[in-house]
């Protein structure tokens, strides 16, 4: 993959609906910036 097929996906899918699509647990929004839980350290 070059940048401009990253750069089309960027266009049409938020990583913020990612992760709420995965169940994790968004813990801080600010700005264009979130801070999620990682799910491989839920032990």
């Amino acid at each position: 993959m070059n940048i401009l097929d990253y750069q089309k996906v960027q266009k049409h899918i938020s990583i913020l609906n990612v992760a709420y699509h995965l169940c994790l647990e968004i813990v801080e929004e600010k700005g264009y910036e979130s801070k999620a839980i990682c799910p491989f350290c839920r032990i």
